[in-house]
């Protein structure tokens, strides 16, 4: 019970997180579909839940759904493969499940129901679905363990590789419980209620591996993406006062702005955007700027004067200059957080009229 909340958590959880890749590529959007199936399929199958529900099939669709984007990952990664013979393929799986299913009246999970007296409808609908989802896991760990092997950063192999033995061990699962309920219904003597508890940590085991493994490679995304958030958030003093002032330099519209949030490669983007708006408000303001001193409290205290003098209509004959700051994007977003802040402290900048607030 324990794995099998950790399982969901871990599940859902990976869920949640992937859904700003819905808007990178085909690829992502793949293998989120089959993280959400293969989550809709567990909880189903949970015991509160399925005791609810009262359907074994239902989490075996979705368990055949998960491996078809499974598939469909592994080939917009490999190029290979095409895709209406694919979903000619799970549409068959999931006709001849659901009719084997009506034929054998129901189709029974428990370990004490496969013990016992099954006909070919039973045999064969194990089969089906066991062949179609062991075959799909071993393409995808063999991928995984091979793109593991390519990967330069170590964090990434590891999770790549943990990942492969997570979907081998979801394999093994599938093959031999295929191969046990076959042998039973050819009347050789199986202890399901031994075998079965066994291959469902084994199952779990290797879902969790699995699910883990995927959210290793990202660990380096989610952090570069939460600095670039922080910066955002520090930035926005100092954008806010040359967007008030010169409501021109915004290169997209607040709307679009909301609709990139779900990226989170946008959120560099954003950044970058951010830090090019800044720059040209700071342009557009150097008439009013006096000579100042070289620190980011010193900068931030003469774009607030700045800014009095334009509300003014006050340029100044002989400007100064904004402090050199360079060569990279890191060294720009540094200096101009530290000038964000200074103008943060005290409530120095004016609204000019027709600010776009």
């Amino acid at each position: 019970m324990i794995l099998d909340v950790a399982l969901l958590v871990l599940l859902w959880g990976a869920t949640l997180v992937r859904v700003p890749t819905l808007w990178r590529d085909q690829r992502q959007r793949a293998l989120w579909a089959a993280v959400c199936a293969i989550a809709l399929a567990k909880t189903v199958s949970f015991g509160p839940v399925a005791a609810q529900v009262d359907l074994p099939i239902v989490p075996h669709l979705l368990g055949v759904t998960s491996a078809f984007f499974l598939q469909r990952f592994i080939a917009l990664v490999t190029h290979t493969g095409v895709r209406s013979r694919q979903l000619a393929l799970l549409l068959t799986v999931l006709v001849v499940l659901c009719v084997l299913d009506v034929i054998a009246g129901g189709i029974d999970t428990e370990a004490e129901l496969l013990a016992g007296d099954q006909g070919w409808s039973v045999a064969g609908y194990w089969v089906v679905l066991e062949a179609y989802l062991g075959t799909v896991l071993v393409s995808t760990s063999l991928l995984f363990w091979r793109i593991g092997g390519e990967a330069r950063a170590r964090l990434a192999r590891a999770g790549l590789r943990v990942t492969a033995a997570g979907t081998a061990l979801v394999a093994c699962y599938a093959a031999v419980k295929g191969s046990l309920i076959l042998a039973h219904n050819l009347g050789t003597t199986v202890a399901f209620s031994t075998v079965e508890p066994v291959g469902r940590t084994v199952q779990t085991s290797g879902l969790i591996l699995t699910i883990a493994g995927l959210l290793v490679p990202a660990t380096r995304r989610a952090r570069a993406a939460y600095a670039a958030y922080r910066s955002l958030l520090v930035l926005r003093p100092l954008w806010k006062a040359m967007r008030d002032a010169f409501p021109e330099v915004i290169l997209f519209t607040p709307r679009r702005a909301v609709i990139e949030l779900a990226g989170v490669d946008d959120v560099h983007l954003r950044l970058y955007r951010r830090v090019i708006e800044i720059r040209d408000g700071m342009l557009a303001l150097r008439p009013y700027a006096s000579p100042h001193g070289p620190s980011p409290d010193e900068e931030a205290a003469a774009i607030a004067a700045a800014l009095h003098r334009r509300a003014a209509g006050s340029p100044l004959e002989t400007p100064g200059s904004w402090a050199p700051v360079g060569p990279t994007m890191a060294d720009e977003v540094a200096w101009l957080s530290r000038v964000s802040r200074g103008l943060a402290g005290p409530s120095r900048t004016p609204t000019p009229s027709g600010s776009a607030r």
